[in-house]
């Protein structure tokens, strides 16, 4: 089955939010959110999780997937709201979190996101964001245990960023992956090396062979049942198409990146806006997947 929502998603797990921009929440007896997406929606995450759980300030951790504005913006607020709420990341994510050019950079996504979906969204467009004091630093490995047998183990699926995580929870058979296997839309997929390509193919690689039932992407939908497997099989094609697309574009354009981007931009990003994803943040990951394949990433 393919999920396009909000709200219950199986006995003890749910998504916040809005369905393109989700938090997941586990409601294990220490529950754990899942992300943070942006900061003009703290409230709305805040809302669901008391929602859910009854009162927000029994929310004990959040974990992140990756260091991107749309994955961690509403931390701070929901710090703010929570002031006992411990934040994990990859290592790599708490030292980008706290660099100043990277704060004003996700102040500044925040900010333009607000602008361009406060329709869709409301008026919570001054919900700021700040540097981010992450507590636990988070391996491949690790297993962490929120209480009568809910368990998350921590994979590291790089490629995506440097310091992608995805979040196998076994009691459940689900994974929170984030970007790591790309997102899909309008029945196809959207790759998301914007650090690796190797690294991207290796963390699918990874991911399909998880016993899974639950997989929870980072943008718009859950897959679950057979349609998990067919999805991973799916996004390791599309993604050596997305990257032999990329090389001709670099081989027709004798190496003019900007020329790929320009082109290849062209080509998807009228399908890709349903993903709520900004021009500015788009072209930002174009960029960065385009530089991925011609450096030999």
């Amino acid at each position: 089955m393919i999920l396009e929502q909000t709200g219950k998603i199986c006995d003890g797990l749910y998504s916040t939010g809005y369905h393109f921009l989700p938090a997941f929440l586990l409601a294990s007896p220490t529950p754990v959110l899942f992300d943070a997406g942006v900061a003009a929606m703290g409230s709305y995450y805040l809302r669901d999780i008391e929602k859910y759980l009854g009162k927000a300030d029994t929310l004990g951790y959040l974990l992140l997937t990756h260091s991107h504005y749309d994955h961690c913006g509403s931390i701070p607020f929901l710090k703010e709201k929570i002031p006992g709420l411990k934040i994990g990341s990859h290592a790599h994510a708490a030292k980008i979190l706290q660099k100043p050019d990277v704060v004003e950079m996700m102040r500044a996504l925040n900010s333009n996101f607000a602008k361009v979906f406060g329709d869709l969204i409301g008026n919570e467009a001054d919900i700021p964001f700040n540097p981010v004091e992450v507590d636990l630093l988070l391996k491949d490995g690790d297993e962490l245990d929120f209480g009568e047998g809910w368990t998350v183990r921590v994979i590291e699926t790089p490629g995506h960023t440097r310091d992608s995580l995805s979040y196998y929870i076994p009691r459940i058979e689900a994974v929170i992956a984030g970007e790591a296997a790309g997102v899909f839309h309008n029945n196809g997929i959207n790759p998301q090396f914007s650090s690796s390509y190797s690294d991207y193919m290796a963390s699918l690689e990874k991911l399909a062979a998880l016993d899974m039932d639950i997989l929870a992407l980072g943008h718009r939908n859950i897959l679950t049942g057979d349609d998990v497997g067919k999805y991973l099989r799916d996004s390791i094609e599309t993604t050596v198409s997305f990257k032999e697309n990329i090389d001709g574009c670099l081989d027709r354009f004798n190496g003019d990146r900007e020329k790929v981007v320009e082109t290849i931009f062209g080509e998807i990003y009228d399908e890709t806006v349903l993903m709520q994803q900004d021009k500015t943040s788009f072209l930002l990951n174009l960029r960065a997947q385009v530089r991925v394949v011609a450096e030999g990433k």
